[in-house]
C-alpha cells in the first residue's frame, strides 16, 4: 500500500526569531549560567563525588598523595602543595568587595592601599566541605586570615593575593582520623584540595585570571 503526501510538512513547527533590543538575551544567559555555576558548583561536586564507587575515590585519593609527595619534596614537613586558578575581582569592583567580604575598616585601606601599590590583586575563592565531614580552617594571604567553618554549601571568600601568589590553608578544629577536606570553586570549576590532618598545612599557588 502507498500513501502520498501532498504539500510541506516540519515535524516541528519553526518558531519566528524574538526581537532582542540591544542584543542583551546572550549577556544576560552567559551571567545567569556563571551565576549558577558558582551557586551550584560545591554541591554537584559533592554529588559527583559521593556517587562515584569506593574504589574509583580511592584511586584519586592515592593519585592525588601521590602528587602532594612530588610536589612537596622541597617544602616544610608536614606541608602539602596545590595550584589554582581564581577568579580576578578589578580594582574597579574591590572596595565593594571588600565590604561585602566582612573585612574590617582597617584591614579594607591596607588592602586598597596595596591594590594601588600593585602589590596585592583581588581574587573570590568560594569553598566547600568537599569530604561531608566539616572542620574550621585558616585561610592566610599575606598579613591577612580568614577563619572558615566548612559547609557543603559554597562560601565565597575575597582574598588580596600577593605578587607570588601564595595562599596557606591549616586546619583549626582537630581534624579526627578522616581529616578535613576543603573543596574550591575555581576557574575551572570545583575542585578538591588535599585532605589536611595533623600538623599539616596546604601552600596553595595561585593564579588570579
Amino acid at each position: 500500500m502507498t500513501f502520498a503526501m501532498s504539500g510541506h510538512f516540519s515535524p516541528t513547527p519553526e518558531r519566528q526569531p524574538e526581537k532582542d533590543p540591544g542584543n542583551q538575551g546572550p549577556r544576560l544567559m552567559v551571567a545567569t549560567i556563571a551565576a549558577l555555576l558558582v551557586i551550584g558548583g560545591g554541591a554537584s561536586w559533592m554529588a559527583n563525588n559521593h556517587s562515584a564507587p569506593a574504589e574509583t575515590r580511592s584511586e584519586a585519593s592515592a593519585a592525588a598523595s601521590g602528587t602532594q609527595q612530588t610536589s612537596g619534596s622541597a617544602l616544610a614537613e608536614g606541608q602539602l602543595a596545590a595550584t589554582a586558578q581564581l577568579a580576578y575581582i578589578a580594582p574597579e569592583h574591590a572596595a565593594q568587595a571588600l565590604r561585602k567580604a566582612g573585612y574590617s575598616t582597617e584591614e579594607q585601606a591596607r588592602i586598597m592601599a596595596g591594590i594601588k601599590r600593585r602589590e596585592y590583586r583581588l581574587a573570590i575563592m568560594p569553598v566547600f566541605d568537599a569530604g561531608n565531614t566539616g572542620g574550621t580552617i585558616a585561610i592566610q594571604s599575606g598579613s591577612m586570615r580568614k577563619v572558615v567553618v566548612l559547609s557543603p554549601k559554597p562560601q565565597s571568600i575575597v582574598l588580596p593575593i600577593t605578587v607570588a601568589g601564595e595562599v596557606t590553608i591549616t586546619p583549626l578544629s582537630n581534624p579526627g582520623v578522616t581529616g578535613i577536606a576543603t573543596g574550591a570553586i575555581t576557574v575551572l570549576g570545583p575542585e578538591a584540595l588535599p585532605v589536611l590532618h595533623q600538623d599539616e598545612a596546604l601552600l596553595l599557588s595561585v593564579l588570579v585570571q
